[in-house]
């Protein structure tokens, strides 16, 4: 078993509050509304393949134990996490926050990032990412890679505030590839090193858990003859062990397509790690831009991505997202889009996946030049306005809600451990003939009484007794 001398950085931290609530159904609201969208349509198709998942989410709110995950993996849409946050948010507002999940050091690549997740190290790496066509540093788990050989090698990485709510960590899994070096974490506040042993399962991890939650740390390289190697990040995963909830992972990469994914070795075997019970898929825009490429082609990409999904996970579930409407050279609506949809909805019925149509919920080729005119895309046509994402977030948010309300009021009530709801007793009532009946007039009665409100605190209120 190998060790690592670690030095604990973090900026420690009161640890907030679960966000978790306890209405009866999940629900979400849309900001706005624009006439091009088809709401009636926003719905998942096939969604009885997510029962499964669904289950785990209608245990995990009632019980208020456990974790339950998800991962989803796209291009550039969701590198940013512009539409994922929605998603992150909806999920852990309902059912509780595990943690912020898998990130990377998208600045030290030269790339952009989630706006809650910042990064910096006093070297210059070298990096890569499995859209590149020259892979000479290899990629992992989050499509990204960052070396380097310097002594001084050192990743910084904070989690930002989200809506003025602090986030924090308690456990951080590094996943540091198959090289020897030794890593340590840089002390901000003085301390002893600590041993910390890599995961017995693999060589490509670093799993510590600190004694206190925080919310950023440093990791870098150990020193003198302890050194030893290279230093390598594929990305870090962040958990809240002590909450119960939904860990999110969200992993997208510009420019990525279906078989760049497929043929990254290290990106499936770290990927196993996370364990995630549902797989979000949300790629098809840039395949899009090969204006030849053929439906057939791309059907056969997509089933050798899930084969590979499957062989981490037999039992994993997947939702298919199609891409939303964008041009092609800023010039017109996409003409290849609609063949990636119906191609991605054809393997959807063929395989019995789940899937979300958005190009044809957010008004396919109409919708397109509609999304343009309202600002919702990006200048270049092809990524969307932060009001665009939010809605596409939101879109995506309301038919997961739907789809599992629907499952929870249909879902059959196991004998063994949840009995019967007892009836409630009614009493009958009588009633005085008329001519014993009191019709002396009532005068009003002022009186206050105590009302809770939901948030569970009291008010006093003044009513005319006349008036309930």
């Amino acid at each position: 078993m190998k060790y690592c001398s670690l030095l604990l950085c973090a900026a420690l931290l009161p640890l907030g509050g679960n966000a978790q609530t306890d209405s009866a159904r999940w629900d979400v609201k849309i900001s706005h509304s624009y006439k091009f969208v088809h709401y009636a349509d926003n719905h998942i198709a096939n969604a009885r393949h997510l029962n499964p998942f669904f289950e785990e989410l209608y245990k995990l709110k009632r019980d208020h134990k456990g974790v339950v995950k998800a991962v989803h993996i796209g291009d550039s849409h969701i590198q940013a996490d512009m539409m994922t946050s929605h998603l992150r948010r909806g999920f852990q507002h309902y059912f509780g926050n595990a943690g912020r999940g898998i990130v990377f050091p998208y600045q030290l690549a030269k790339s952009n990032g989630p706006t809650d997740v910042t990064s910096s190290s006093d070297v210059t790496w070298q990096y890569s990412r499995l859209s590149y066509t020259d892979n000479s540093i290899q990629t992992g788990i989050c499509g990204f890679g960052i070396h380097s050989s310097s002594p001084q090698a050192n990743v910084k990485m904070r989690l930002k505030p989200v809506d003025s709510v602090p986030q924090y960590f308690n456990k951080l899994t590094f996943f540091t590839g198959t090289n020897k070096t030794c890593y340590r974490m840089a002390a901000g506040n003085g301390g002893e090193p600590i041993a910390v042993a890599y995961d017995s399962n693999t060589d490509s991890a670093l799993v510590y858990d600190l004694p206190e939650a925080a919310s950023e740390f440093e990791f870098a390289g150990c020193k003198g003859e302890q050194r030893g190697g290279n230093f390598s990040l594929y990305g870090v995963s962040m958990e809240m062990t002590d909450s119960s909830g939904v860990l999110y992972h969200t992993i997208g990469v510009n420019g990525a397509q279906y078989e760049q994914y497929t043929r990254v070795d290290l990106f499936w075997q770290q990927l196993r790690m996370l364990q995630g019970g549902l797989f979000i898929v949300s790629m098809g825009t840039n395949e899009a831009q090969n204006q030849k490429l053929s439906t057939d082609t791309f059907y056969a990409r997509c089933d050798s991505f899930l084969s590979r999904v499957r062989s981490i996970n037999p039992n994993a579930m997947l939702l298919v997202t199609t891409p939303a409407g964008s041009y092609y050279k800023g010039k017109a609506p996409n003409a290849v889009l609609p063949h990636i949809t119906s191609t991605l909805i054809r393997f959807c019925k063929d395989r019995d996946l789940a899937y979300w149509d958005m190009y044809t919920i957010t008004g396919g080729k109409p919708g397109t030049v509609q999304w343009k005119k309202n600002n919702l895309l990006a200048r270049d046509l092809v990524h969307y306005s932060a009001a665009g994402y939010s809605l596409q977030g939101q879109l995506l948010l309301e038919a997961i809600t739907h789809a599992y309300n629907q499952y929870v009021a249909h879902r059959p009530r196991d004998k063994k451990t949840e009995p019967k709801p007892k009836r409630k007793k009614t009493t009958k009532q009588t009633t005085e003939p008329a001519s014993k009946q009191d019709t002396t007039p009532k005068q009003p009665d002022n009186r206050a009484y105590d009302a809770p409100d939901n948030t569970g605190k009291k008010h006093v209120i003044k009513v005319k007794i006349e008036d309930i």
